[in-house]
């Protein structure tokens, strides 16, 4: 059955029992908890979670850290060279590794990091907007950007190797599997080289792809890679997806937008874990169709 993220609600509401109750409604039963809870939302939440709900997985840092005013997923980063960042980055994504292994779910979603650089993203939207993004312009913008990226990243992706290798013996420990999200901005970490560098490191291991549709979606529409040659290169090690909508470069909308999903339906196996991560700006009725579009098209 489709899971979805609490990101639908969890910025707006920050009482347990009414965000809860969200879910409810819709007649969802399977949560991705995200990083935007607070500990004293969750311990609140925890009775009702544990009786009334299955926990898919839960996306990092989860809870929000105490040391935090807010949640990000981005909060602290695995690709730091400053060696206490990173370190953070590690002692709190072990504890949302204690939470999956305690509410008995399959797997952690993980930003891994990015290359400090500007991600020329503003630039790019602009280009796509005007319908110029595969133009010979666009087509040097990208190509300045991926070689400044090339030449910038080694040091950021040592450290997410070196945080990953701790990682993935910790998660390994308590049979919890480590998804490694492809992203959005351009200059976040993995690439597409970088996924297969990860998960060839760390084969047999924790480690596995998240496949968000939405992100691939929109580096696709700016001419950045390609969903099909993620899908297809990386399915073997798939553990869990992300379905949201897309619109240009908008994304987390309702499922049945711009996604192709005749070929993402290609590579969702029966024990692939399935989100719905939609963000606040979807209705309610907007998320009901979503989910029963996913449903019409054989994805629950």
């Amino acid at each position: 059955m489709i899971g979805l993220s609490t990101a639908w609600r969890s910025g707006q509401v920050k009482d347990a029992k009414k965000l809860l109750s969200q879910f409810e409604e819709i007649g969802i039963k399977k949560l991705e908890l995200d990083y935007r809870i607070s500990k004293g939302t969750f311990e609140k939440m925890l009775p009702r979670l544990k009786k009334s709900f299955a926990i898919l997985s839960i996306h990092n840092f989860f809870p929000i850290p105490s040391i935090l005013n807010e949640g990000s997923g981005d909060a602290f980063l695995l690709s730091s060279p400053a060696e206490e960042e990173r370190k953070k980055a590690v002692k709190y994504t072990k504890k949302t590794i204690k939470i999956a292994q305690e509410l008995e779910a399959k797997a952690v979603v993980l930003h891994l990091g990015k290359v400090e650089m500007d991600s020329r993203a503003e630039k790019l939207f602009l280009l796509y907007g005007r319908g110029k993004i595969s133009s010979s312009r666009g087509k040097r913008v990208i190509h300045r950007l991926k070689e400044e990226r090339e030449n910038k990243k080694q040091r950021y992706l040592d450290a997410i190797l070196f945080s990953l290798d701790e990682l993935n013996r910790f998660a390994q420990e308590r049979g919890i599997f480590l998804g490694v999200e492809n992203r959005f901005y351009s200059h976040e970490i993995p690439d597409f080289g970088e996924i297969g560098l990860i998960l060839g490191k760390f084969k047999g291991g924790a480690v596995r792809y998240w496949h968000d549709v939405g992100h691939a979606v929109v580096q696709e529409n700016l001419g950045l890679l390609s969903q099909r040659e993620l899908l297809e290169n990386y399915s073997s090690h798939l553990i869990g997806i992300h379905l949201h909508g897309v619109k240009g470069c908008e994304d987390h909308l309702a499922p049945g937008g711009e996604e192709d999903y005749d070929l993402i339906k290609r590579y969702i196996k029966p024990e692939t874990i399935k989100v719905m991560e939609p963000h606040p700006k979807v209705s309610k009725e907007e998320l009901k169709r979503g989910l029963i579009f996913l449903q019409s098209i054989g994805i629950e």
